[in-house]
């Protein structure tokens, strides 16, 4: 299952990453993988269109490799600061078209 998990997790992040444009900043806050439904869920910090730092919600299904958005949340200067300082960034950029549902 492991392995899985590694190769549906790069698979997620791919999608990922073709949501934002090349160089977008985008931190990683948290991701999970749930073995049972085989889907991974992570939550990612970005800024939304009016330049506000915004917490969003996704979920990949590994099975048929469809990415869910979740829903978003304002995040305050501080707390977005706190998490760019503790998260990994997530490579942004264009590759392949993401399938978003």
């Amino acid at each position: 299952m492991i392995d899985t998990a590694t190769s549906s997790r790069d698979a997620c992040y791919q999608r990922l990453r073709n949501l934002f444009s090349s160089g977008e900043l985008v931190w990683i806050e948290s991701e999970e993988y749930n073995n049972e439904g085989m889907f991974w869920r992570v939550t990612l910090l970005c800024r939304n269109t009016s330049g506000r730092w915004e917490r969003r919600r996704y979920r990949y299904d590994v099975l048929s490799a469809a990415l869910f958005f979740m829903g978003a949340t304002p995040v305050s200067d501080e707390e977005a600061a706190r998490i760019r300082r503790t998260a990994p960034r997530l490579a942004t950029g264009h590759s392949q078209p993401a399938r978003i549902v």
